[in-house]
């Protein structure tokens, strides 16, 4: 499989967006300041910021190359 160059970014950009999703739904967890609640609802905004950046990175972001 060969991929381009943009194909790599691409695929470099979603990494480091999910990766600091990951770190950020880590965070989360561990605040002891936070109810349950509020733990639930912090987690599922970063899940779903994280889940548009990675659909702008594939659907959108394409869009602008050529």
């Amino acid at each position: 499989m060969q991929f381009s160059i943009r194909g790599l970014l691409a695929l470099f950009a979603i990494g480091a967006f999910d990766g600091i999703g990951v770190w950020g739904i880590v965070v989360v967890l561990h605040a002891t300041w936070l109810t349950e609640s509020q733990r639930m609802i912090a987690v599922g905004g970063i899940v779903t910021v994280m889940a548009l950046l990675a659909a702008w990175a594939i659907f959108v972001w394409p869009a602008y190359w050529d």
